[in-house]
C-alpha cells in the first residue's frame, strides 16, 4: 500500500472545503534561499516606466518595487530542487495524481503598507483550456495575515467555474458572494497552501509595517498540449507514474 503524505483528513478537508494547509512544508533553509533569490531578482534594473511590466509597481514618489517575479522555477535550480524535492511532490501527488507537470511558478511581493488587494477570483479562470487536475500551491515565506496581505478563502467554492470580469483586476463580481463565509488562511513562514484551482479566494492588502513575500507554484496533471492557447504548462514530467520512472 503506497504511503499518502496527506492525512485522510486533510484529503477530506480538500475535497470538501477546496484547499488545505500543511505546517512547515518549506525548511528555514529553503525560506532564506527564495529570499535571497526575490533579493537578486529585484536588482535587475527596473522597467523606466511603469507600463512597461505588470510585474514593477512604483508610487509617485518611490522607487519601482518588484511585485511579481514570474517563472523561478523554470530561471532557477535552486528553486526547482525545492519545488520538484519528493517531499513537496508526494503532496502534490495525494491531490492530482502520479503524473506531475509545471504549471506555472511566481513570487509574489506585498511590501508593507502599500501591498494592494487581490480581489475574489478563481486560478483556472486565467486558463480555462487547462481543465485537467492540477492544483496551486501557494507558500507563505513571510508571515501571511490578514493585517500582511494574506489569503482569503471562500470554502467550498471549488464545485463550478464562476463568470470572470475586468474590473478592479480579472475577477468575480463580489456583491454574488456571501462573503460572510470567507475565512482567512493564516500561515507562519514555510506553510503551504493547497488550492484547488476553482476555489475563490482573494488576498489582502498589506496594511502592516513589515513587507509579505510568498511562492506560487502550479502543478498540472498532464504535459503541455499543441493546441492550447495558455502560454502555460511543460513537456516534462516532474513525476511520472512510478512503474515508468527508470
Amino acid at each position: 500500500m503506497t504511503l499518502k503524505a496527506l492525512t485522510a483528513d486533510q484529503i477530506e478537508h480538500f475535497n470538501r472545503d477546496g484547499y488545505c494547509i500543511i505546517p512547515a512544508l518549506l525548511s528555514p533553509s529553503d525560506l532564506n534561499y527564495i529570499k535571497d533569490y526575490y533579493a537578486r531578482a529585484a536588482t535587475v534594473q527596473a522597467p523606466a516606466a511603469k507600463q512597461e511590466s505588470t510585474a514593477w509597481d512604483q508610487d509617485e514618489n518611490s522607487a519601482p518595487v518588484l511585485r511579481r517575479a514570474p517563472a523561478p522555477f523554470d530561471n532557477d535550480s535552486g528553486f526547482r530542487e525545492i519545488f520538484s524535492s519528493p517531499r513537496v511532490l508526494d503532496y502534490v501527488e495525494d491531490l492530482i495524481g502520479p503524473r506531475i507537470y509545471l504549471h506555472s511558478s511566481k513570487l509574489i511581493f506585498k511590501p508593507a503598507r502599500s501591498g494592494r488587494r487581490k480581489p475574489m477570483h478563481q486560478d483556472l479562470a486565467y486558463w480555462t483550456d487547462m481543465s485537467a487536475r492540477q492544483v496551486t500551491l501557494w507558500c507563505a515565506i513571510d508571515p501571511a495575515t490578514p493585517e500582511r496581505g494574506g489569503i482569503e478563502i471562500l470554502p467550498g467554492s471549488h464545485r463550478r467555474l464562476l463568470p470572470h470580469e475586468d474590473l478592479d483586476d480579472y475577477q468575480v463580481r463580489e456583491e454574488e458572494l456571501d462573503l460572510s463565509q470567507v475565512r482567512p488562511a493564516i500561515m507562519q513562514p514555510g506553510d503551504a497552501l493547497f488550492l484547488d484551482v476553482m476555489t475563490v479566494h482573494a488576498s489582502t492588502q498589506n496594511r502592516s509595517d513589515h513587507d509579505r513575500l510568498a511562492a506560487v507554484v502550479n502543478y498540472y496533471s498532464q504535459p503541455k498540449s499543441t493546441t492550447q492557447t495558455s502560454r502555460y504548462g511543460s513537456t516534462l514530467p516532474l513525476r511520472a507514474p512510478h512503474h515508468q520512472l527508470p
